[in-house]
């Protein structure tokens, strides 16, 4: 089988997204770097836009793959509401279970912008049929 055909099946896609949702847990809640560069802050908050667009778009994609090529507003809506509150989870854990890393209020606000973009990305790349 084609690598990318591989890529391109419901399970495969699963596996990615558990994975790259673990990673995500684990760069999140791991060690913070001593960074205190303003312009690092700015790079932090493209760093949480790119990381939970692109987890929304795996999900959502694993979502239409599964549902074979077929997915409703609502179930994007869903998926949308599901990767922003993970990541306010991760701030919320942030704060109460490590001692390096504190919830950022900006980092949910990045985050949901990359729920976002993730989410209208796919939605426009399904309508350019993407499968």
């Amino acid at each position: 089988m084609q690598p990318t055909k591989r890529l391109s099946e419901p399970k495969t896609l699963l596996i990615i997204g558990v994975i790259y949702s673990l990673l995500i847990t684990i760069a999140f809640l791991g060690p913070s770097p001593a960074l205190s560069n303003e312009n690092i802050t700015y790079l932090d908050k493209l760093v949480h836009i790119g990381l939970y667009l692109i987890l929304a778009l795996i999900w959502l994609y694993y979502i239409f793959l599964r549902d074979q090529y077929h997915i409703s507003k609502n179930i994007v809506f869903v998926v949308l509401i599901l990767c922003f509150s993970y990541g306010i989870v991760i701030e919320v854990s942030q704060q109460m279970f490590t001692l390096s890393r504190r919830f950022d209020l900006f980092d949910i606000i990045a985050n949901g912008i990359g729920c976002l973009l993730g989410s209208l990305l796919f939605w426009r790349l399904k309508n350019k049929n993407i499968h």
